[in-house]
């Protein structure tokens, strides 16, 4: 019964990314392709993400917009491209979305 939980969760990981691609293209970018519910999406195009089931300090995390003022960030991301009002969010200390 295990098992069919275990490959439960993996294809929904997969489709959860839209496909086997867009999962590779996730994992390969981040080193990690979870799937949680969308917390909310900044003014950069930065979006947040929650899922409780993820043990404490990792239930929370961003997918980085892929271009930002111009520039392509798909492999230069950075921190300091989180605004500040959203940097209390994954600290899970503000938590719903900045207005």
């Amino acid at each position: 019964m295990e098992l069919v939980q275990v490959l439960k969760r993996g294809l929904q990981r997969i489709t959860g990314h839209g496909g086997l691609r867009g999962y590779l293209r996730v994992f390969f970018r981040t080193n990690d392709a979870k799937v949680g519910t969308l917390v909310g999406e900044d003014k950069y195009g930065n979006k947040y993400y929650e899922d409780n089931k993820q043990f404490f300090g990792r239930h929370r995390w961003v997918v980085y917009t892929t271009e930002m003022n111009g520039k392509n960030t798909f492999w230069d991301v950075d921190g300091s491209m989180v605004p500040p009002e959203w940097s209390l969010m994954g600290f899970k200390l503000n938590l719903h979305e900045p207005e």
